[in-house]
């Protein structure tokens, strides 16, 4: 069953027009087949076939009605070639980019061209406990690689290598929000009086968010669905949508709530927050009330998904006690 249907982002493309964005970028033609993925709700994804050889891509098509999109939203293939270039570096395995660009002549979007990776992702792999748990011990190793690569600024890559680079974790942080908040505002899902109260709530966090003074590189999205396993050995092959990477707090990867995975942390070393750190418990129930919001908007202005929206909706305004 294909995910995609129903989201404003996505669009299909014609396998004619593939193959001219491939003829164009790698030189390579024709297209035998071009695959759509399941489950591409912000970007459109195929499986391609291609060239003399018949060797395969994953081709990634960004947003079409990109005015719906976040302000980090713009810029996420960048983004995820420079994450990708770290992991190399680092040792985390990822994918092989071929070609990228902006506003591609054929489609009018953004794209991303990586080498085909045979493999399941971990979300679908039919593991044993105890097998699963030593995945997710060394992907608890990985992060914690990736974590120590330090910026000298804070903020969403995809800003940073725009040029918007904030002094402040603060600053980073508020920014997004304001944004977040005011699109939920924009498109009717919040009212004006409980808009700014949402506001008001995060401001008068600054102070606990200014305490965080180096910015660590953090992956934002490290769910099962993004890591890719070998169908034989089960071995780590890549980790994969590196784009909404953050120069920000280690302790804001940990909330969201996709990162509860004990083995994980275990890998990681990352021990949760004492009861006794009143500070570090208070700018993670900021760090969760970002998701919650972030997460409203998506479900109200990008997916055209109102259970999304309005279960969370109720948890930010439950957590903010609004």
């Amino acid at each position: 069953m294909q995910l995609n249907n129903g989201s404003w982002l996505f669009r299909e493309e014609t396998q004619e027009t593939i193959e001219t964005l491939f003829q164009r970028t790698l030189g390579e033609a024709p297209v035998w087949e071009a695959q759509l993925l399941d489950g591409g709700l912000f970007n459109t994804t195929y499986l391609v076939t291609y060239g003399a050889a018949r060797e395969r891509a994953v081709l990634r098509l960004g947003p079409v009605e990109r005015w719906r999109i976040m302000g980090f939203e713009e810029n996420l293939m960048e983004a995820e070639v420079y994450l990708y270039d770290i992991c190399r570096e680092i040792g985390i395995p990822c994918p092989t980019v071929l070609a990228w660009g902006r506003d591609d002549a054929a489609t009018g979007r953004d794209f991303m061209i990586t080498r085909y990776i045979p493999s399941v992702a971990l979300v679908n792999a039919a593991l044993p406990p105890a097998r699963q748990q030593e995945i997710c011990v060394q992907l608890g190793r990985y992060l914690r690689q990736l974590h120590g690569v330090k910026g000298d600024s804070f903020g969403f890559v995809s800003r940073v290598l725009a040029g918007k680079r904030f002094d402040t974790w603060s600053a980073a942080f508020l920014f997004e929000i304001e944004d977040i908040v005011g699109r939920l505002e924009r498109f009717g899902g919040l009212d004006a009086a409980t808009a700014e109260a949402v506001r008001g709530c995060f401001h008068n966090g600054r102070t606990l968010l200014d305490q965080v003074k180096t910015p660590s590189l953090l992956h934002l999205d490290l769910w099962a669905g993004n890591v890719l396993l070998d169908g034989d050995s089960m071995e780590i092959l890549a980790v994969i949508d590196s784009d909404r990477a953050v120069f920000g707090d280690p302790d804001f990867e940990f909330a969201a709530p996709w990162m509860e995975d004990p083995a994980l942390c275990r890998g990681y070393g990352y021990r949760g927050i004492a009861r006794d750190d009143p500070a570090r418990q208070a700018r993670w129930r900021l760090y969760r009330a970002f998701f919650l919001a972030l997460d409203a908007y998506v479900g109200l202005g990008e997916y055209n998904n109102p259970g999304l929206f309005q279960e969370k909706k109720a948890a930010l305004l439950a957590l903010l006690e609004l």
